[in-house]
Protein backbone atom coordinates (compact mmCIF):
# COMPACT_ATOMS: atom_id res chain seq x y z
CA UNK A 1 0.00 0.00 0.00
CA UNK A 2 2.88 2.39 0.70
CA UNK A 3 4.11 1.72 -2.84
CA UNK A 4 0.75 2.63 -4.32
CA UNK A 5 0.33 5.66 -2.11
CA UNK A 6 3.64 7.15 -3.22
CA UNK A 7 3.17 6.17 -6.85
CA UNK A 8 -0.31 7.64 -7.14
CA UNK A 9 0.79 11.01 -5.80
CA UNK A 10 2.37 11.51 -9.21
CA UNK A 11 -1.13 11.64 -10.74
CA UNK A 12 -1.75 14.99 -9.10
CA UNK A 13 1.35 16.69 -10.42
CA UNK A 14 -0.16 17.15 -13.89
CA UNK A 15 -2.84 19.62 -12.88
CA UNK A 16 -3.78 22.26 -15.43
CA UNK A 17 -2.98 25.82 -14.60
CA UNK A 18 -4.63 28.65 -16.38
CA UNK A 19 -4.42 32.40 -16.09
CA UNK A 20 -7.27 34.80 -16.50
CA UNK A 21 -6.75 37.47 -19.08
CA UNK A 22 -7.89 41.00 -18.77
CA UNK A 23 -8.57 43.59 -21.39
CA UNK A 24 -6.56 46.74 -21.77
CA UNK A 25 -7.99 50.15 -22.44
CA UNK A 26 -6.41 53.00 -24.30
CA UNK A 27 -6.27 56.48 -22.93
CA UNK A 28 -5.65 59.85 -24.43
CA UNK A 29 -2.19 61.28 -24.94
CA UNK A 30 -0.70 63.94 -22.79
CA UNK A 31 2.32 66.25 -22.92
CA UNK A 32 4.91 63.99 -21.24
CA UNK A 33 4.75 60.22 -21.17
CA UNK A 34 6.76 58.57 -18.38
CA UNK A 35 7.57 54.91 -18.08
CA UNK A 36 4.70 52.55 -17.27
CA UNK A 37 4.53 52.15 -13.50
CA UNK A 38 2.32 49.14 -13.00
CA UNK A 39 1.17 48.06 -9.60
CA UNK A 40 3.34 44.98 -9.67
CA UNK A 41 5.93 44.77 -6.92
CA UNK A 42 8.47 42.01 -7.46
CA UNK A 43 7.18 39.24 -5.18
CA UNK A 44 10.52 37.48 -4.86
CA UNK A 45 12.18 37.03 -1.54
CA UNK A 46 12.08 39.77 1.06
CA UNK A 47 15.01 40.78 3.23
CA UNK A 48 13.79 38.60 6.09
CA UNK A 49 13.87 35.50 3.86
CA UNK A 50 10.09 35.27 3.57
CA UNK A 51 8.41 34.93 0.23
CA UNK A 52 5.99 37.72 -0.52
CA UNK A 53 2.57 36.93 -1.93
CA UNK A 54 1.47 39.28 -4.64
CA UNK A 55 -2.09 38.14 -4.12
CA UNK A 56 -2.07 40.33 -1.02
CA UNK A 57 -1.18 43.25 -3.25
CA UNK A 58 -3.78 42.44 -5.90
CA UNK A 59 -5.26 45.42 -7.68
CA UNK A 60 -2.96 47.92 -6.02
CA UNK A 61 -2.50 51.16 -7.94
CA UNK A 62 0.71 52.66 -9.22
CA UNK A 63 2.56 55.02 -6.91
CA UNK A 64 1.64 58.52 -8.03
CA UNK A 65 4.81 60.11 -6.71
CA UNK A 66 7.28 57.83 -8.51
CA UNK A 67 10.53 59.61 -9.28
CA UNK A 68 11.59 59.52 -12.95
CA UNK A 69 13.62 61.86 -15.14
CA UNK A 70 11.58 64.41 -17.05
CA UNK A 71 12.09 67.45 -19.24
CA UNK A 72 8.50 68.65 -18.91
CA UNK A 73 7.59 71.72 -16.94
CA UNK A 74 4.19 72.50 -15.49
CA UNK A 75 3.38 75.75 -17.33
CA UNK A 76 2.70 78.91 -15.39
CA UNK A 77 -0.53 80.81 -15.99
CA UNK A 78 -1.80 84.18 -14.95
CA UNK A 79 -1.69 84.77 -11.24
CA UNK A 80 -5.28 84.30 -10.17
CA UNK A 81 -6.55 83.96 -6.65
CA UNK A 82 -5.66 80.47 -5.42
CA UNK A 83 -8.33 78.42 -3.66
CA UNK A 84 -7.51 77.39 -0.10
CA UNK A 85 -6.53 73.79 0.59
CA UNK A 86 -9.58 73.33 2.78
CA UNK A 87 -11.90 74.24 -0.10
CA UNK A 88 -10.39 71.67 -2.48
CA UNK A 89 -11.97 68.37 -3.38
CA UNK A 90 -10.15 65.61 -1.39
CA UNK A 91 -8.86 64.23 -4.71
CA UNK A 92 -7.86 67.64 -6.05
CA UNK A 93 -4.38 69.20 -6.07
CA UNK A 94 -2.97 72.61 -7.01
CA UNK A 95 -0.04 73.46 -9.22
CA UNK A 96 2.76 74.87 -7.08
CA UNK A 97 3.65 77.23 -9.95
CA UNK A 98 0.05 78.49 -10.21
CA UNK A 99 -2.17 77.59 -7.25
CA UNK A 100 -5.25 78.82 -9.13
CA UNK A 101 -5.00 75.67 -11.32
CA UNK A 102 -6.58 72.60 -9.74
CA UNK A 103 -5.93 69.03 -10.87
CA UNK A 104 -7.48 65.62 -10.22
CA UNK A 105 -5.64 62.34 -10.37
CA UNK A 106 -6.66 59.29 -12.41
CA UNK A 107 -5.07 56.38 -14.30
CA UNK A 108 -4.95 55.36 -17.96
CA UNK A 109 -3.74 52.40 -20.01
CA UNK A 110 -4.53 49.93 -17.24
CA UNK A 111 -6.34 46.61 -17.27
CA UNK A 112 -3.50 44.20 -18.00
CA UNK A 113 -3.52 41.02 -15.87
CA UNK A 114 -0.17 40.72 -14.08
CA UNK A 115 -0.64 37.24 -12.56
CA UNK A 116 1.61 35.45 -15.06
CA UNK A 117 4.31 38.12 -14.84
CA UNK A 118 4.23 37.89 -11.04
CA UNK A 119 4.65 34.10 -11.21
CA UNK A 120 7.68 34.37 -13.51
CA UNK A 121 9.21 37.12 -11.37
CA UNK A 122 8.74 35.06 -8.22
CA UNK A 123 10.30 31.98 -9.81
CA UNK A 124 13.34 34.04 -10.79
CA UNK A 125 13.60 35.44 -7.25
CA UNK A 126 13.71 31.92 -5.80
CA UNK A 127 16.35 30.89 -8.33
CA UNK A 128 18.50 33.91 -7.36
CA UNK A 129 18.44 32.72 -3.75
CA UNK A 130 19.50 29.23 -4.83
CA UNK A 131 22.34 30.65 -6.92
CA UNK A 132 23.52 32.89 -4.05
CA UNK A 133 23.58 29.91 -1.68
CA UNK A 134 25.49 27.70 -4.13
CA UNK A 135 28.09 30.40 -4.75
CA UNK A 136 28.56 30.99 -1.00
CA UNK A 137 29.20 27.35 -0.07
CA UNK A 138 31.18 26.49 -3.22
CA UNK A 139 33.60 29.40 -2.80
CA UNK A 140 33.67 29.51 1.00
CA UNK A 141 36.84 30.93 2.57
CA UNK A 142 35.49 32.31 5.85
CA UNK A 143 32.75 30.06 7.29
CA UNK A 144 33.50 27.16 9.60
CA UNK A 145 32.08 23.72 8.82
CA UNK A 146 29.51 24.23 11.56
CA UNK A 147 28.42 27.50 9.95
CA UNK A 148 28.26 25.85 6.51
CA UNK A 149 26.04 23.09 7.89
CA UNK A 150 23.82 25.67 9.58
CA UNK A 151 23.53 27.68 6.35
CA UNK A 152 22.69 24.50 4.42
CA UNK A 153 19.97 23.56 6.89
CA UNK A 154 18.45 27.05 6.93
CA UNK A 155 18.52 27.41 3.14
CA UNK A 156 16.77 24.09 2.56
CA UNK A 157 14.13 24.94 5.17
CA UNK A 158 13.60 28.40 3.65
CA UNK A 159 13.37 26.97 0.14
CA UNK A 160 10.60 24.63 1.25
CA UNK A 161 8.65 27.57 2.70
CA UNK A 162 9.21 29.72 -0.38
CA UNK A 163 8.22 26.97 -2.80
CA UNK A 164 5.13 26.02 -0.79
CA UNK A 165 4.07 29.68 -0.76
CA UNK A 166 4.83 29.98 -4.48
CA UNK A 167 2.68 26.94 -5.25
CA UNK A 168 -0.19 28.27 -3.15
CA UNK A 169 -0.04 31.79 -4.57
CA UNK A 170 0.96 31.33 -8.19
CA UNK A 171 0.60 27.68 -9.26
CA UNK A 172 -2.94 26.85 -8.12
CA UNK A 173 -5.70 27.32 -10.70
CA UNK A 174 -7.54 30.66 -10.49
CA UNK A 175 -11.00 31.49 -11.76
CA UNK A 176 -10.16 35.14 -12.32
CA UNK A 177 -7.28 37.60 -12.47
CA UNK A 178 -6.05 38.56 -9.01
CA UNK A 179 -3.55 41.29 -9.86
CA UNK A 180 -4.50 43.96 -12.40
CA UNK A 181 -2.30 46.80 -13.60
CA UNK A 182 -4.13 50.03 -12.87
CA UNK A 183 -2.10 51.89 -15.45
CA UNK A 184 -0.19 55.18 -15.56
CA UNK A 185 -1.23 57.87 -13.04
CA UNK A 186 -2.03 61.26 -14.59
CA UNK A 187 -3.30 64.67 -13.50
CA UNK A 188 -6.09 66.35 -15.42
CA UNK A 189 -6.03 70.08 -14.66
CA UNK A 190 -8.38 73.01 -14.92
CA UNK A 191 -6.03 74.71 -17.44
CA UNK A 192 -7.07 71.98 -19.93
CA UNK A 193 -3.69 70.26 -19.63
CA UNK A 194 -2.95 66.64 -18.69
CA UNK A 195 0.33 65.71 -16.98
CA UNK A 196 2.08 62.39 -16.41
CA UNK A 197 2.19 62.05 -12.60
CA UNK A 198 5.42 60.05 -12.71
CA UNK A 199 7.29 63.11 -14.04
CA UNK A 200 6.18 65.29 -11.11
CA UNK A 201 6.60 65.46 -7.35
CA UNK A 202 3.41 65.51 -5.28
CA UNK A 203 3.18 67.04 -1.83
CA UNK A 204 0.26 65.10 -0.40
CA UNK A 205 0.16 67.14 2.80
CA UNK A 206 -0.12 70.54 1.10
CA UNK A 207 -1.92 69.08 -1.93
CA UNK A 208 0.62 70.70 -4.25
CA UNK A 209 2.20 69.46 -7.51
CA UNK A 210 5.77 70.46 -8.45
CA UNK A 211 8.00 69.87 -11.38
CA UNK A 212 11.04 67.98 -10.16
CA UNK A 213 13.27 70.94 -10.87
CA UNK A 214 11.04 73.30 -8.91
CA UNK A 215 10.77 70.89 -5.98
CA UNK A 216 14.53 70.42 -5.83
CA UNK A 217 15.06 74.19 -5.94
CA UNK A 218 12.60 74.80 -3.09
CA UNK A 219 13.70 71.85 -0.92
CA UNK A 220 17.40 71.29 -1.69
CA UNK A 221 17.94 69.63 1.69
CA UNK A 222 15.79 66.69 0.56
CA UNK A 223 18.26 65.98 -2.25
CA UNK A 224 21.51 66.19 -0.30
CA UNK A 225 23.61 63.07 -0.46
CA UNK A 226 23.94 61.22 2.84
CA UNK A 227 27.54 60.35 1.92
CA UNK A 228 28.67 63.84 2.95
CA UNK A 229 27.89 63.00 6.57
CA UNK A 230 29.73 59.69 6.47
CA UNK A 231 32.91 59.64 8.58
CA UNK A 232 36.05 59.37 6.51
CA UNK A 233 38.14 56.25 6.68
CA UNK A 234 41.15 56.53 8.92
CA UNK A 235 44.14 54.30 8.45
CA UNK A 236 44.60 51.19 6.38
CA UNK A 237 41.98 48.58 5.51
CA UNK A 238 41.28 45.74 7.93
CA UNK A 239 43.32 42.70 6.95
CA UNK A 240 41.30 39.61 5.90
CA UNK A 241 40.38 37.14 8.61
CA UNK A 242 42.34 33.92 8.91
CA UNK A 243 40.56 31.10 7.04
CA UNK A 244 38.92 28.57 9.36
CA UNK A 245 40.45 25.17 9.93
CA UNK A 246 39.40 22.90 8.41
CA UNK A 247 38.44 25.01 5.40
CA UNK A 248 35.42 23.37 3.79
CA UNK A 249 33.25 23.79 0.72
CA UNK A 250 30.11 22.03 -0.50
CA UNK A 251 29.74 21.35 -4.21
CA UNK A 252 28.46 19.07 -7.02
CA UNK A 253 24.83 20.09 -6.55
CA UNK A 254 21.89 18.02 -7.67
CA UNK A 255 18.15 18.52 -7.68
CA UNK A 256 15.05 16.37 -8.08
CA UNK A 257 16.25 14.44 -11.13
CA UNK A 258 19.53 13.53 -9.44
CA UNK A 259 17.75 12.39 -6.29
CA UNK A 260 15.29 10.40 -8.39
CA UNK A 261 18.09 8.67 -10.32
CA UNK A 262 19.84 7.72 -7.08
CA UNK A 263 16.56 6.38 -5.67
CA UNK A 264 15.83 4.26 -8.75
CA UNK A 265 19.37 2.85 -8.77
CA UNK A 266 19.15 1.88 -5.09
CA UNK A 267 15.72 0.34 -5.61
CA UNK A 268 16.84 -1.87 -8.49
CA UNK A 269 19.90 -3.10 -6.61
CA UNK A 270 17.95 -4.01 -3.45
CA UNK A 271 15.03 -5.64 -5.32
CA UNK A 272 17.42 -7.74 -7.46
CA UNK A 273 19.13 -8.97 -4.29
CA UNK A 274 15.77 -9.93 -2.74
CA UNK A 275 14.52 -11.69 -5.89
CA UNK A 276 17.71 -13.74 -6.16
CA UNK A 277 17.76 -14.63 -2.47
CA UNK A 278 14.12 -15.79 -2.42
CA UNK A 279 13.56 -17.02 -6.00
CA UNK A 280 12.86 -20.60 -4.94
CA UNK A 281 10.10 -19.68 -2.51
CA UNK A 282 8.34 -16.76 -4.21
CA UNK A 283 4.97 -17.20 -5.88
CA UNK A 284 3.81 -15.01 -8.77
CA UNK A 285 2.05 -12.60 -6.46
CA UNK A 286 5.19 -12.24 -4.33
CA UNK A 287 7.46 -11.58 -7.31
CA UNK A 288 4.91 -9.06 -8.54
CA UNK A 289 5.01 -7.35 -5.14
CA UNK A 290 8.79 -7.01 -5.33
CA UNK A 291 8.87 -5.90 -8.95
CA UNK A 292 6.23 -3.24 -8.30
CA UNK A 293 8.53 -1.59 -5.77
CA UNK A 294 10.65 -0.46 -8.72
CA UNK A 295 7.61 1.35 -10.12
CA UNK A 296 6.90 3.18 -6.89
CA UNK A 297 6.99 6.94 -6.78
CA UNK A 298 9.81 9.00 -5.33
CA UNK A 299 9.17 11.53 -2.58
CA UNK A 300 12.42 13.18 -1.36
CA UNK A 301 12.51 14.03 2.32
CA UNK A 302 14.50 17.20 1.58
CA UNK A 303 13.64 20.00 -0.80
CA UNK A 304 14.28 18.78 -4.32
CA UNK A 305 15.56 22.16 -5.54
CA UNK A 306 19.19 22.01 -4.44
CA UNK A 307 21.45 19.73 -2.41
CA UNK A 308 25.24 19.36 -2.48
CA UNK A 309 26.40 15.80 -3.04
CA UNK A 310 30.07 16.39 -2.07
CA UNK A 311 31.89 18.09 0.80
CA UNK A 312 35.60 18.95 0.67
CA UNK A 313 37.61 19.94 3.74
CA UNK A 314 41.29 20.83 3.37
CA UNK A 315 41.41 18.95 0.06
CA UNK A 316 39.73 15.74 1.32
CA UNK A 317 36.37 15.02 -0.39
CA UNK A 318 33.55 12.91 1.06
CA UNK A 319 29.83 12.50 0.41
CA UNK A 320 28.01 15.52 1.83
CA UNK A 321 26.42 14.28 5.11
CA UNK A 322 23.03 15.81 4.27
CA UNK A 323 22.99 14.03 0.91
CA UNK A 324 24.11 10.79 2.57
CA UNK A 325 21.21 11.16 4.98
CA UNK A 326 18.85 11.36 2.00
CA UNK A 327 20.39 8.22 0.46
CA UNK A 328 20.13 6.33 3.76
CA UNK A 329 16.49 7.37 4.14
CA UNK A 330 15.72 6.09 0.64
CA UNK A 331 17.45 2.79 1.33
CA UNK A 332 15.55 2.28 4.58
CA UNK A 333 12.23 3.03 2.88
CA UNK A 334 12.91 0.62 0.01
CA UNK A 335 14.09 -2.14 2.35
CA UNK A 336 10.91 -1.83 4.43
CA UNK A 337 8.82 -2.37 1.30
CA UNK A 338 10.89 -5.43 0.37
CA UNK A 339 10.58 -6.89 3.87
CA UNK A 340 6.81 -6.51 3.74
CA UNK A 341 6.65 -8.39 0.42
CA UNK A 342 8.72 -11.23 1.88
CA UNK A 343 6.54 -11.29 5.01
CA UNK A 344 3.31 -11.49 3.00
CA UNK A 345 4.75 -14.21 0.77
CA UNK A 346 4.14 -16.58 3.67
CA UNK A 347 0.36 -15.97 3.80
CA UNK A 348 -2.47 -16.52 1.30
CA UNK A 349 -4.15 -13.43 -0.05
CA UNK A 350 -7.02 -12.78 -2.46
CA UNK A 351 -6.23 -10.96 -5.69
CA UNK A 352 -7.76 -7.54 -6.39
CA UNK A 353 -7.69 -5.27 -9.42
CA UNK A 354 -6.98 -1.65 -8.65
CA UNK A 355 -8.16 1.58 -10.22
CA UNK A 356 -7.70 5.21 -9.18
CA UNK A 357 -10.30 7.90 -9.85
CA UNK A 358 -8.64 11.31 -9.63
CA UNK A 359 -10.07 14.77 -10.30
CA UNK A 360 -8.71 16.42 -13.40
CA UNK A 361 -8.09 19.80 -11.78
CA UNK A 362 -6.93 21.08 -8.43
CA UNK A 363 -3.62 20.32 -6.75
CA UNK A 364 -5.34 19.91 -3.38
CA UNK A 365 -7.98 17.47 -4.69
CA UNK A 366 -7.80 13.85 -3.55
CA UNK A 367 -8.06 10.61 -5.51
CA UNK A 368 -10.38 7.75 -4.67
CA UNK A 369 -8.85 4.27 -4.87
CA UNK A 370 -11.11 1.40 -5.95
CA UNK A 371 -10.40 -2.31 -5.42
CA UNK A 372 -12.41 -5.05 -7.14
CA UNK A 373 -11.45 -8.39 -5.63
CA UNK A 374 -11.90 -12.01 -6.77
CA UNK A 375 -14.13 -12.89 -3.80
CA UNK A 376 -16.69 -10.30 -4.98
CA UNK A 377 -15.62 -7.63 -2.53
CA UNK A 378 -15.51 -4.02 -3.74
CA UNK A 379 -13.49 -1.60 -1.62
CA UNK A 380 -12.82 2.15 -1.71
CA UNK A 381 -10.23 4.33 -0.06
CA UNK A 382 -9.74 8.08 -0.21
CA UNK A 383 -6.17 9.20 -0.72
CA UNK A 384 -4.50 10.08 2.56
CA UNK A 385 -6.84 7.90 4.62
CA UNK A 386 -5.71 4.76 6.45
CA UNK A 387 -9.24 3.34 6.35
CA UNK A 388 -10.55 1.15 3.50
CA UNK A 389 -14.30 0.57 3.25
CA UNK A 390 -15.35 -2.77 1.70
CA UNK A 391 -18.74 -4.12 0.62
CA UNK A 392 -18.88 -7.92 0.39
CA UNK A 393 -22.00 -8.19 -1.76
CA UNK A 394 -24.38 -7.46 1.10
CA UNK A 395 -25.60 -4.33 2.81
CA UNK A 396 -22.90 -4.84 5.38
CA UNK A 397 -19.78 -2.66 5.10
CA UNK A 398 -16.48 -3.66 6.66
CA UNK A 399 -13.75 -1.11 7.40
CA UNK A 400 -10.12 -2.24 7.28
CA UNK A 401 -6.92 -0.48 8.16
CA UNK A 402 -4.30 -0.60 5.38
CA UNK A 403 -2.34 -3.26 7.25
CA UNK A 404 -5.46 -5.41 7.79
CA UNK A 405 -6.41 -5.07 4.12
CA UNK A 406 -2.92 -5.98 2.87
CA UNK A 407 -2.87 -9.18 4.92
CA UNK A 408 -6.11 -10.31 3.28
CA UNK A 409 -5.75 -8.95 -0.27
CA UNK A 410 -3.04 -8.17 -2.77
CA UNK A 411 -3.09 -5.97 -5.87
CA UNK A 412 -2.87 -7.94 -9.10
CA UNK A 413 -3.34 -5.13 -11.60
CA UNK A 414 -2.96 -1.37 -11.37
CA UNK A 415 -4.62 0.83 -13.97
Amino acid sequence: MNIRKHWKKLLLTTTALFWASCTSENGSTYPTIGQDTSSAVEPGISSDSNIESSSENAAESSSSDAVASSTSEVPSSSSATAPSSSSLNPNAYRLASDPSVTCTQSNINGGKCLDEEDAKRNEKAIQRKIDEYKKTVEENQTLTLEQLDSLEEKTIADLKKWIDADNKTFRTPKAHCTHVDLGTPIYKCSNNETYDATTLVTDYTEKLIYTKEAHKAKFPEKYQSSSSTEPSSSGSATPPATPPSPLCQKHDFTAEQGLYDAYKKETKELVDIALKANESSLRKKDSLCLERIQESGFMPSETSEVIATKQTCDGETIVNPRYQKELDSNKSFIQNLIDKCIQYSKIDQTACDFDAMCPEYGVDSKCTYKYKCEDGTICRQQEGSNSISCSEGTDKTVNYTEEEFEKKYYIRDER
